[in-house]
């Protein structure tokens, strides 16, 4: 193996993309930093305890297809904490609950008429086999929907989750969007049978993130928290990218940003054009923020993990982390998670957060009437900057490349991820690719 010990590289955010690509850096021999601006490693994923048991702070879980995330677990000798679970999706519309597990599911949703149940489930299944998706990225998922599914399985079906999904740009959302999250979630299905299997990890996904934090220190990695870079340059006389933070500057051979493109266009700022192509590339990518609730309650509120909201509501999704792994680790409690997407000004985003929740929790109890907020016993709530990208018509040719015009600096953020959605796996899968590029420019 090349010796790179004497090279030193900077990444900069550690969700799983920046320790992805920290951890296979440093084990080639790179001399790794990484600067993280929270408190905590891993992004969405980053954990926290509730009822005493380590849990991420937003839900995440690992389809079987997800093949880089199931590679980086073999490789960390993971693979025995990971279990798949039989998932159960629900649809709550017009103040009922259905369930929507199987296509006889489909077939008894009576909110749509009987015709437009069979159209419904044929766009699916048309979906899960189209291969080439570039015709999709021409046409919204609205007008798309529309024309092949019809205006009331539209209405009534897809467009509350896109809405919910992304807010005020639900109507500029590409198809090819849909087909990759419909894909996705197809491919997952049981082999031979109809149902989703789910994988989850004992311990939750903070214990992928603190086994790649051992991994990365044991490779000479460090890791430092609550770090802002404030600028990148590449300085010619010095042969050297250089860090600003809190006023000072280090040194290194090469520099990752793994932050959103708008964080990044911000650090990059003084290194490369305002208006440059590249630059406007970073500008021009749109995101929305969220909000998620963490709540463990004595009270089983529903049978099912997942539960689509498709009636007006002040959050898109709510979902029974134990009614997918059981109560076992949480004492026997139950585990809920209640999120939503939304642009920055929304208000959502800045009220006191126990006014939040308490908004939550009454928008829950007319869905669930049954739900009795006095059984719950712990609950936290957390907002995220930049959580979602806007992936709308054109989104294809806006995609901002690895290599940044500022020399030795390279950039691997979800918003690459194209045409599927953005999740632990692609993040990983990005990672490595950027980890790849980098040991590749600096070796040559």
């Amino acid at each position: 193996m090349k010796n790179h010990k004497n090279k030193k590289v900077a990444i900069i955010g550690a969700g799983f993309t920046g320790l992805a690509a920290a951890n296979d850096l440093a084990k080639q021999g790179f001399k790794v930093t990484i600067f993280e601006a929270s408190s905590r490693e891993g992004g969405l994923a980053s954990g926290f305890e509730l009822m005493g048991a380590p849990l991420e702070r937003a839900y995440h879980f690992i389809y079987k297809t997800d093949l880089h995330m199931l590679s980086l677990l073999d490789e960390l000798n993971m693979l025995d904490k990971l279990t798949f679970h039989e998932s159960s999706i629900s649809t709550y519309y017009n103040k009922t609950l259905f369930s929507m597990v199987t296509p006889l599911d489909l077939l008894k949703f009576y909110p749509l008429g009987f015709f437009d149940r069979i159209r419904a489930g044929l766009v699916v299944l048309y979906l899960q086999r189209v291969k080439n998706w570039k015709k999709l990225t021409s046409i919204t998922a609205v007008d798309w929907l529309n024309k092949f599914a019809g205006k009331n399985v539209t209405k009534i079906i897809w467009e509350p989750l896109l809405k919910g999904k992304f807010d005020v740009y639900f109507d500029q959302v590409t198809m090819c969007w849909l087909w990759g999250r419909v894909k996705q979630r197809m491919d997952s299905q049981k082999t031979g049978a109809f149902g989703e299997e789910l994988g989850y990890l004992s311990g939750g996904f903070n214990s992928l993130v603190e086994k790649l934090k051992e991994s990365i220190i044991s490779h000479d990695g460090k890791i430092y928290t609550s770090q802002s870079i404030s600028s990148i340059n590449y300085l010619e006389s010095e042969k050297s990218v250089v860090l600003k933070k809190n006023g000072k500057e280090e040194f290194f051979d090469a520099a990752l940003l793994t932050v959103p493109s708008n964080v990044a266009s911000s650090i990059l700022k003084d290194s490369i054009p305002q208006d440059s192509e590249y630059f406007n590339t970073l500008m021009s990518t749109k995101y929305l923020d969220a909000a998620v609730m963490v709540f463990a309650s004595d009270q089983k509120i529903s049978n099912y993990y997942w539960h689509n909201i498709n009636d007006d509501s002040e959050f898109v999704v709510f979902l029974s982390l134990t009614a997918l792994i059981g109560t076992d680790s949480f004492k026997g409690k139950h585990i809920y998670y209640i999120g939503d997407y939304m642009t920055s000004q929304n208000e959502n985003m800045h009220i006191d957060k126990e006014i939040l929740m308490k908004k939550w929790f009454n928008q829950l109890k007319l869905f669930f009437p049954h739900f009795d907020e006095s059984l719950v016993i712990e609950k936290h709530l957390f907002r995220f900057k930049n959580a979602q990208h806007i992936v709308d018509i054109g989104y294809e040719e806006k995609i901002p490349s690895m290599i940044t015009p500022c020399k030795n600096v390279f950039l691997s953020n979800f918003s690459q991820i194209f045409p599927m959605d953005r999740g632990t796996n692609y993040a990983v899968g990005e990672g490595i690719k950027a980890s790849q590029l980098i040991a590749s420019k600096l070796s040559s």
